[in-house]
């Protein structure tokens, strides 16, 4: 499909945002956007591979993390890919794995777009001749030290794991966190790289978007130049796994680094772009906003029995979770903070806070499209889980039909006392 690209973000008439773009597959498999901006002399280079930590085998957790800190050489870069780009000029370049994907990007110079394009194409197709053991050591090595960094050394890092421990059964793949487990990460080898980039890393899996300072014609043909010439592959088929609490699960664990008492509730909830999952989200946005939101009245301001509230959602393609998190104030009694919980969960959503949340959400959207490289992630995303890469206005039309009496609903069916985690963290 292609759509007028003279103008990179219009307005329907109900004042919700497309993003134009050019679509097409390469006979290769690999899906390719463009999304044309001349209004800066920059352009990213967005590729996403469909794999993340919910692809994972039970034996090798943590390996698609792994794999994304291994997949920095290939066969002609035999150094750091990001000390070429900071070289040609690049002003931004990263790369991280979710549960559902592993992403890469670079903002380059315009005249540096092949450059770009050259690295992503080289890594997909001559990754494996540059892969030695050595390089997989050093990875492993970087990679357990952000585990105790990141996760097992932090306030509050060990409620992770017992929440996961908790919501999902041994060998379903979100039990283990993106980060998987040390003995997983310190025991895969050589040869479990190089499977699992073929087996995953393949064009048919990917989507490359460019977005920036192009012209399609010529993109186009630099995009052929650089991946055309790959032989045809196939989209490998993704596991599934399921979860479901039928009882409560309430743990206390001691925590010596955390300073305060936190109690951290989590239910399951859906999965990405499925039903429910826009009105927990304006629902949790509703009850932690600072000033108005019901749970932040309650126990931050009236009680003043917390120093915190947070609530948030988690959605993949395997399933979601929904979380409240409070940390109280020293000498404050957690039953009296349960009560509040147990309350205002099991409250009818505020119509007025549901409307501000709506409004955040809506603004938060617009205002991010005027960065290049979030525009890229926005078609990655919708490419990803959606038909439609231009899916930021149904998706918002999704919020906009969220009433009070469908977020009631949705709390109802999801924030059930008999399904509900509960960890209440103790500093040591």
């Amino acid at each position: 499909m292609t759509s007028d690209l003279r103008e990179p973000v219009t307005f329907d008439a109900e004042g919700l945002p497309h993003l134009t773009y050019a679509r097409r597959t390469l006979p290769c498999g690999l899906d390719v956007i463009v999304h044309q901006d001349q209004s800066s002399p920059q352009v990213c280079t967005s590729i996403w591979y469909r794999v993340g930590s919910s692809d994972e085998r039970a034996d090798l957790t943590g390996f698609a993390h792994l794999f994304e800190h291994v997949y920095k050489n290939s066969l002609h870069v035999p150094q750091h890919h990001y000390e070429l780009l900071r070289r040609a000029g690049s002003t931004d370049a990263n790369a991280s794995t979710g549960s559902d994907r592993t992403a890469y990007y670079e903002v380059v110079p315009t005249h540096e777009l092949d450059l770009g394009l050259w690295l992503e194409s080289d890594r997909m197709g001559y990754f494996a001749p540059a892969m030695t053991a050595e390089r997989l050591a050093q990875q492993q090595q970087v990679v357990v030290a952000e585990r105790r960094q990141r996760y097992e050394n932090v306030p509050y890092g060990a409620e992770k794991f017992e929440i996961a421990a908790a919501l999902y059964p041994v060998g379903h793949p979100h039990r283990y966190l993106t980060i998987g487990l040390t003995e997983h990460i310190e025991s895969a080898t050589l040869a479990d790289v190089l499977a699992f980039y073929r087996t995953w890393y393949v064009p048919a899996n990917a989507t490359l978007v460019v977005a920036g300072d192009v012209e399609l014609d010529d993109v186009m043909a630099r995009i052929d130049r650089y991946f055309g010439s790959f032989p045809a592959s196939q989209r490998p088929e993704r596991p599934t796994a399921h979860a479901q609490l039928t009882a409560p699960v309430r743990v206390t664990v001691t925590d010596q680094f955390a300073k305060l008492t936190r109690i951290h509730r989590t239910w399951l909830g859906p999965a990405v772009f499925a039903a429910d999952e826009c009105e927990l989200d304006l629902v949790t946005a509703a009850w932690t906003a600072t000033g108005t939101g019901a749970l932040w009245r309650r126990l931050v301001y009236e009680t003043q029995l917390a120093q915190r509230v947070s609530a948030w959602t988690v959605n993949s393609r395997l399933g979601g979770e929904l979380h409240v998190s409070v940390d109280l104030r020293s000498g404050a009694d957690p039953e009296t903070v349960r009560k509040i919980l147990d309350e205002e969960v099991g409250k009818s959503p505020d119509p007025e806070g549901l409307e501000r949340a709506l409004t955040r959400r809506e603004a938060g959207a617009v205002w991010g499209l005027s960065g290049l490289a979030r525009r890229a992630q926005l078609l990655q995303r919708y490419a990803m889980y959606t038909p439609e890469p231009d899916g930021l206005a149904a998706d918002l039309a999704r919020y906009r039909a969220v009433t009070p009496a469908s977020a009631a609903a949705a709390l109802a069916r999801w924030a059930r006392p008999e399904a509900i985690v509960e960890i209440e963290t103790r500093p040591l």
